[in-house]
């Protein structure tokens, strides 16, 4: 509420801010030129890390140079010189920015550099440094999406009512649709700003209504149908797994699936888990609440590092699966950093 009630004085001068950050931008940001080639294939990666780049950053980049692509670094930090020269062999390009606009400032400045340097891939991915991606060695993730019929794909496509749009820390997108003037008037006209609750309203959920006013097909690598034919289907054994480890913030939640997995073998225990599973999803996405379900079973490719709590439950839940070997060891940089961010509660 407190981020809304500022918006009023922030639509004077956040356009004000705008047009100072776009004659820097016209200008040039600090550019540094990497040691990998410009290909048919690009992935624009916004990252945040004022105190260093994480390894997994790196680990990051060593896939998306593995799978084709030519690695676009926008920060909105600046770069050490350390940083710099580790950036360099994985890379084709980084420009260091203001941290104006959040995720969605990085991403538009990329698209219209992207544009003034005259660079049009066939395929342009967009992703973040919320997540750890990849978590485990060989991850298709890219090849899947580049495979679907979709022109604009994600993770995970996110519905209530009229509200459609997919989740913004990862776009894959064919190369035509750069062009569409719908793609374009949507970067073109996005309004930046600092407030999260803004960003989130002009960018993720006006991103997906811009592309459905434009005919542009979205959708996602992990369905809502596919989710829930995967707990419809599940037999006992697979749901005491998911139970056991569920994350959540709901100490009835808790309680109950605690009381399940603790149940004897009944007619009646798989429809009550099942049961169970349903109400849990009403409020919880499953990638998050049944991390054993959708990494272990779906492959879900991410995990976020945010400091909300389902998003520190759900590392906890991720992390207890993979000790307890239920979920295959990711790679050493995410679990190193997983550990010390849920260990530290952030």
């Amino acid at each position: 509420m407190g981020q809304q009630l500022r918006a009023v004085p922030e639509a004077v001068w956040e356009p004000l801010v705008q047009r100072l950050h776009d004659r820097k931008l016209a200008k040039g940001f600090p550019t540094l030129d990497g040691d990998q080639p410009l290909g048919p294939k690009v992935a624009l990666i916004l990252c945040w890390q004022p105190q260093g780049l994480a390894p997994s950053f790196h680990d990051k980049l060593r896939h998306l140079v593995d799978s084709g692509y030519a690695p676009f670094v926008v920060s909105n930090a600046p770069l050490s010189a350390a940083d710099r020269q580790t950036l360099k062999p994985l890379i084709w390009r980084a420009v260091e920015r203001p941290n104006f606009g959040y995720d969605f400032g990085g991403y538009r400045d990329g698209l219209i550099l992207l544009r003034q340097w005259a660079v049009h891939p066939d395929r342009l991915v967009i992703l973040n440094d919320s997540v750890w991606f990849p978590l485990w060695p060989g991850d298709l993730t890219l090849q899947r999406a580049e495979a679907s019929a979709f022109d604009v794909v994600g993770t995970i496509l996110r519905q209530r009512d009229e509200i459609m749009f997919l989740e913004s820390y990862f776009f894959s997108i064919r190369g035509p649709v750069l062009d569409h003037p719908g793609f374009r008037a949507f970067w073109d006209g996005l309004r930046l700003t600092s407030n999260k609750y803004k960003v989130i309203r002009r960018g993720e959920r006006g991103f997906g209504l811009a592309l459905r006013k434009a005919g542009i097909a979205m959708g996602p690598l992990f369905s809502s149908d596919q989710l829930a034919r995967l707990f419809e289907t599940a037999d006992e054994p697979d749901l005491r797994q998911y139970l056991a480890r569920i994350a959540t913030v709901d100490p009835d939640q808790l309680a109950e699936a605690a009381a399940l997995v603790a149940a004897p073998s009944s007619p009646d225990w798989v429809q009550n888990a099942r049961g169970f599973v349903a109400r849990v999803l009403k409020r919880a996405q499953p990638y998050s609440a049944f991390p054993v379900a959708a990494a272990g079973r779906l492959g879900y490719p991410m995990l976020k590092k945010s400091a909300e709590p389902v998003n520190v439950h759900w590392r906890a839940s991720f992390l207890r699966a993979v000790d307890d070997g239920v979920l295959p060891t990711p790679l050493p940089s995410v679990l190193a950093e997983a550990r010390e961010r849920t260990e530290h509660k952030g």
